[in-house]
């Protein structure tokens, strides 16, 4: 009785509950991205005014800082691309196996999960490289005639990526795709629906917010993600976040590596609001 009265006399007693989780918040959230503004927007003179955008434009201005700026968002939106595509078939499937299959498909889904980053990257190392399979098949096929290289360049970023973050597409979407009653399948085909059209006028429509939510979090890891582009890429390919560890650990310019940490914030933040956006437009034209 005493804690429903609690509940019921206001908002205190809920309030209470989430102070650790605010706390939590502003310590290992919000401070550390005050701090990168605070660093990355220092003068470099101390006579200088606060905020100082010298370093932040920097990074566009140099050659360096533009390639990896550019290879960024071209290697995210190519591994989106290809877990959108790849995924979706696969999420599809397992949806429609049984009870059975489908636990043993989920756990090999699940299983790369249960392996470091660091250990996938450098069995990818092993795969791709010049006398990995990949090459090896490719010349006992005849399609090439000598190795290629498949690591140290955007391919081994993309191959990697790509491994790393399908899942969260796939799961994304098998939490969409199980709840769509297959009914609606069964009853547009009795009324004519070729397999094509209801695929497109009631599938697409049902799992849009898991392919936007997959969507979203594929981008937004393959943006910020590092152990893989620094293995897979090496230095001759470098992304904003294998640049940010050269500045901070090789050059120890904490200033410009803090500069690149708020391109990467606002890029997140860009990527977010034009995602709601996106999300909100689609969700009403579909209903």
């Amino acid at each position: 009785m005493s804690v429903g009265r609690a509940w019921g006399r206001g908002s205190r007693f809920p309030a209470s509950l989430a102070t650790p989780v605010l706390l939590a918040f502003a310590v290992f959230i919000v401070a550390p991205c005050v701090m990168l503004l605070v660093k990355g927007l220092e003068p470099a003179a101390e006579t200088g005014a606060w905020p100082d955008f010298t370093n932040v434009l920097g990074v566009f201005d140099s050659k360096v800082g533009q390639q990896a700026l550019n290879r960024t968002i071209r290697i995210s939106l190519i591994v989106t691309v290809i877990c959108m595509l790849a995924g979706y078939p696969v999420a599809l499937f397992i949806a429609r196996c049984g009870p059975r299959w489908r636990g043993l498909l989920l756990a090999v889904v699940i299983f790369p999960f249960l392996i470091s980053a660091v250990v996938r990257a450098f069995g990818w190392t092993v795969l791709l490289g010049d006398s990995g399979l990949a090459n090896k098949g490719l010349i006992a096929l005849g399609l090439i005639d000598r190795p290629i290289a498949l690591v140290q360049n955007e391919i081994g970023i993309i191959v990697g990526e790509t491994h790393l973050l399908m899942p969260y597409m796939i799961l994304s979407l098998l939490a969409v795709l199980q709840r769509i009653d297959p009914n609606l399948r069964h009853a547009a085909e009795s009324l004519g629906a070729s397999p094509v059209s209801v695929f497109w006028r009631i599938v697409i429509p049902l799992t849009l917010p898991g392919l936007l939510t997959g969507t979203l979090l594929v981008f937004s890891l393959a943006m910020t993600a590092f152990a893989t582009p620094f293995l897979l890429g090496g230095g001759r390919t470098p992304i904003l976040t294998t640049l940010l560890y050269d500045y901070a650990f090789t050059l120890f310019d904490w200033r410009l590596a803090a500069s690149i940490g708020i391109v990467l914030l606002v890029l997140g933040i860009l990527f977010v609001t034009v995602h709601r956006f996106v999300s909100s437009r689609g969700m009403r034209s579909y209903g």
